[in-house]
């Protein structure tokens, strides 16, 4: 244990939180003793088995990333320094029992929701607001404001499944980078007009796996959302999907204002911290993390302020040779743009809000 001056292990000896060290050949030099519990590890075990390998092979200096220890899901806040890995662990805080509305209260609100959308509709059809430029202004705020709502409502109802662990998971083949690609495009298409791209890239041609398109589609936009509430004109976001041995990693980067170090440890809590780098409820990266780990995954974020964002997520290849892709015509198979209009309303102006454009 020399790599750290004692006086520092002594400091992590005294910490509530599990803390562990791991040198350069990537075995365990310290572990506090809330660490020795939680893991059943000690000086001199190997940190392959215990520390997942998205935090051990991410080469990042600084970084959070998510990890589950049996069923506890928990936050790695994660430092490099001197050929040295220290990892804290630390368990999210949690809403107490019975202060969130019911799933079934979700339910009957996005029921009332759905009706108000379809007398909308009919109020644009009887007043002919597409041909009235100020009646076409106030039915855009209202069809934003309805996605803004019907947003939070399928985040809360999400946040709750990832609570419970028992998200909807139907999984199907898919090609996740045809999936990738078709989405970037569709938001870029939406963001250029403010000046901000989005861009794809693969490093290689099919990226076959077993996973829930719908969930993923959230997650993915959820992530652009993030990125694109903190840019400004002349940035581009980079999307990004790579192999690497049995996993696929897709990252979202962007140059914005970044996350404090203060903050960057609660990112992906679901109680978040009001004053954070989060859109909307602020549920978006709960609810990405909740997603990735659904489907045998992990996330990670590093990010520097002013220096930007990358979120990087670890997803099973899970292919067998008999897999039939799933690839629809339309990636929007039953909502046309909603999908888009919904998760991005954080951020679009009112301008995408008209009928035509999810019609």
């Amino acid at each position: 244990m020399s790599i750290l001056p004692e006086n520092l292990w002594a400091l992590f000896d005294m910490s509530r939180d599990p803390v562990i060290g791991i040198g350069p050949d990537q075995s365990i030099v310290y572990a506090n003793p809330p660490a020795a519990a939680l893991l059943g590890v000690g000086a001199g075990s190997p940190a392959g088995g215990t520390v997942p390998e998205h935090i051990l092979n991410e080469p990042s200096e600084r970084f959070v990333a998510s990890a589950r220890v049996g069923r506890k899901r928990l936050n790695v806040s994660v430092i490099r320094l001197d050929g040295l890995t220290v990892c804290v662990y630390t368990r999210p805080p949690e809403e107490p029992a019975g202060t969130g509305p019911s799933v079934r209260a979700l339910q009957e609100l996005s029921s009332c929701l759905m009706s108000a959308r379809l007398a909308i509709d009919a109020l644009v059809r009887r007043t002919g607001a597409d041909a009235d430029p100020a009646l076409q202004q106030t039915s855009a705020i209202l069809y934003r404001e309805y996605y803004r709502m019907l947003r939070a409502c399928r985040h809360m109802t999400l946040a709750a499944g990832v609570a419970a662990d028992s998200l909807p998971y139907t999984p199907q083949a898919t090609d996740l980078g045809q999936l990738c690609r078709e989405l970037c495009d569709t938001v870029g298409r939406l963001t250029e007009s403010l000046g901000i791209s989005v861009t794809f890239q693969a490093d290689f041609g099919v990226h076959l796996s077993m996973a829930d398109r719908n969930l993923l589609e959230i997650l993915l936009l959820n992530l652009l959302t993030n990125s694109l509430t903190h840019s400004r004109a002349g940035d581009t976001i980079r999307v990004e999907l790579a192999r690497q041995k049995d996993r696929f990693l897709l990252s979202v980067r962007d140059p914005g204002s970044g996350i404090s170090p203060e903050q960057l440890t609660g990112v992906f809590n679901s109680c978040p911290d009001p004053a954070g780098p989060s859109a909307g409820a602020g549920l978006g990266l709960y609810i990405a993390r909740g997603i990735a780990e659904r489907h045998g995954g992990a996330m990670i974020l590093e990010s520097r302020p002013g220096r930007g964002t990358t979120v990087q997520i670890s997803l099973p290849c899970k292919k067998s040779e008999d897999m039939v892709i799933n690839s629809p015509q339309s990636v929007y198979r039953s909502e046309g743009m909603s999908t888009v209009l919904m998760e991005l309303s954080p951020f679009l102006d009112r301008q995408y809000y008209n009928k035509k454009m999810f019609d």
